[in-house]
């Protein structure tokens, strides 16, 4: 492949790389910003008791908190706000949170009120979507 073919193939990568990573990004920022709308929207709201944390991939903690639910069940839950970089709870820590009523599953998710932090994730989704989107648009214009 000669100097230039190599170099437009690259250009070429890079530019589908950004778009691609860029429109992924920004698809999951929205499912999650989605999600956590619908549970501060349709969601009941109710206090709950911090019973573990979740260690996952690469750190990735999920709180796991034990609630009351409207019908008489104490279910635990995982908060859908998984982080790396803040201990948000401890065990033990009594907490506020959203559940859907109607998720009957082994692990319903819930959202533990945080204020602005809740946001924190799908924002840095977002952001990150569209900071790659335009440099994907600014790379394929040259």
């Amino acid at each position: 492949m000669s100097r230039i073919g190599k170099k437009t193939f690259q250009s070429l990568l890079l530019v589908v790389a950004s778009l691609a990573l860029g429109t992924l990004s920004l698809a999951v920022g929205y499912f999650t910003w989605a999600e956590r709308v619908e549970l501060l929207e349709y969601g009941r709201q109710t206090r709950g008791l911090v019973v573990d944390i979740d260690v996952g991939i690469k750190g990735m903690k999920r709180v796991m908190a034990r609630y009351a639910t409207a019908d008489g069940r104490n279910p635990v839950g995982y908060d859908v706000h998984g982080t790396q970089w803040i201990a948000a709870n401890e065990v033990g820590d009594e907490v506020t949170l959203y559940y859907d009523p109607f998720d009957e599953g082994e692990k319903p998710d819930i959202l533990i009120d945080r204020g602005l932090w809740i946001w924190a994730n799908p924002a840095f989704l977002g952001i990150c979507g569209i900071l790659l989107l335009w440099l994907g648009l600014f790379l394929a214009r040259r």
